[in-house]
């Protein structure tokens, strides 16, 4: 916090500086518009929350840690300190059970969410004895957001009969029943029971992950993969399916709106995403939130071209051709980045053609990039957005814009960068894993954009955020 004296313009600093980590995503500054429209569509979900047997996982996970949590004398979670303290006994099992997977399914581990997972697999490989998975300290705090629990926790608070008054923390019994569950099946690779003495011993704190390692020694046995996180591209039916559908689509009117649009979604032959959230939208025109939802195919359009734009620049600089900069005129040229341009100019025009809710976060936002981009030729809306970008875009830039050339700063890896997405991928999959979904479409299995949220996924080790 800082303090401004304006007779003498001093500064004074009352808490320490630390210099803040952020990330690539959110290129057009289009996220709290996005996530408004998700929100309608699957709410308390988030496109890392993408495989329900973590929601299982996480259960037995919390399960075990309260017990302990208890037996340390920890009551309920009512402070940021408090909060620090439990989920220091929570942590090590959301590791060790990222380890287990990459043990028990050998060769066959890669393709599954398992956050931190270039970590773990080195402290395995290298020398189990490292400390805290071998993390280094700040990966080691920054897990909380970055790791498993970390992506579903939204729902440990929001579901009914996950915790004890939803405070994210106390297994109530749905996370029981799914705990009891995991424990059948983990059978003899089960963790020994709680010895009071060794626990109640004050050596422990800050030390949980040697503690739990101690305690369950056969976390990485085991030859069967029915306990283990799923693959991104399975999407067949859980065995605990129904147990999980009880609490995702059952219960409450946010589990209505999940089911309905599981139900939309289901089957649907559209071939693109687009078209997807079309007949979405269109089934929803009875809802009561309708007219804040209708405008979303628009928004989906504008926002897809307005990103492959970005990603026909980045394209271009990260060729031989391109280098660490090249001219506005040079790309304005090139036939992929007019055509880009083209449909850019078009889906502003749409986007600008149609009324929008005034509730809309942040629509200014996107209203004045439509207008922006609508006019001029390629090269002038390429000016334009590029302006944008660093004006307005979140995390780190791209590229900018100097003296008529795009120059370099932190261009995206990979064909394409993440789109701006609606968590349609994230509920399509836990209902097919629940048994509510018999065919995911096609162009959710294809769009491989919707399954980014979050730029720290399953690929990437933990790092701060």
């Amino acid at each position: 916090m800082a303090l401004f004296d304006n007779s003498t313009q001093t500064i004074l600093f009352t808490a320490p500086w630390e210099p803040v980590t952020v990330r690539r995503g959110d290129a057009l500054g289009f996220r709290a518009l996005a996530d408004r429209f998700a929100d309608g569509l699957a709410p308390d979900l988030t496109n890392r929350t993408r495989d329900a047997r973590w929601i299982t996982i996480l259960s037995w996970c919390l399960e075990r840690s309260h017990a302990v949590w208890a037996k340390v004398g920890g009551r309920a979670v009512s402070t940021r300190a408090n909060a620090r303290q439990r989920y220091a006994w929570l942590r090590p099992l959301e590791l060790m059970w990222i380890a287990r997977t990459i043990l028990v399914a050998d060769a066959d581990w890669r393709g599954r969410q398992l956050a931190g997972q270039r970590r773990v697999r080195w402290w395995i490989e290298s020398d189990r004895r490292t400390s805290r998975f071998a993390m280094s300290d700040e990966q080691f705090r920054a897990y909380r957001q970055t790791g498993m629990y970390g992506a579903y926790r939204v729902l440990f608070r929001r579901l009914a009969g996950m915790t004890v008054g939803k405070d994210g923390w106390t297994p109530s019994d749905g996370a029981h029943g799914l705990s009891s569950w995991l424990d059948g099946k983990l059978g003899r690779s089960a963790p020994d029971d709680v010895d009071d003495g060794i626990i109640r011993s004050s050596k422990w704190p800050g030390r949980e992950d040697e503690w739990w390692l101690k305690t369950w020694p056969a976390f990485g046995d085991g030859r069967s993969d029915v306990t283990l996180p799923r693959k991104r591209d399975d999407f067949s039916p859980l065995p605990e399916g129904d147990r999980l559908d009880k609490l995702l689509f059952r219960e409450g009117s946010r589990s209505a709106r999940r089911a309905l649009v599981a139900s939309l979604v289901d089957g649907a032959e559209e071939a693109d995403h687009l078209a997807l959230c079309d007949v979405v939208v269109r089934g929803l025109r009875k809802e009561p939130d309708h007219e804040r939802l209708r405008s979303l195919p628009a928004f989906s359009r504008l926002a897809d071209a307005g990103m492959e734009v970005m990603d026909q620049i980045a394209t271009t600089l990260q060729s031989d051709r391109g280098g660490l900069r090249v001219a506005v005129t040079t790309l304005a040229r090139q036939d992929a980045v007019a055509e880009a341009c083209e449909e850019l100019r078009q889906a502003a025009k749409a986007w600008k053609a149609i009324e929008h809710a005034s509730s809309l976060p942040k629509v200014e936002t996107v209203d004045a990039f439509a207008a922006s981009v609508c006019v001029g030729n390629a090269g002038e809306r390429l000016q334009r957005l590029l302006t944008h970008h660093e004006l307005h875009g979140g995390g780190l830039r791209w590229f900018v814009l100097r003296k008529g050339e795009v120059v370099a700063r932190t261009l995206p890896s990979g064909e394409s960068s993440s789109r701006y997405r609606f968590r349609l991928w994230s509920l399509a999959r836990l209902g097919a894993q629940c048994g509510r979904v018999a065919e995911v479409p096609k162009a959710l299995i294809e769009d491989v954009g919707s399954l980014v949220d979050d730029p720290a996924g399953e690929e990437d080790e933990a790092s701060p955020g």
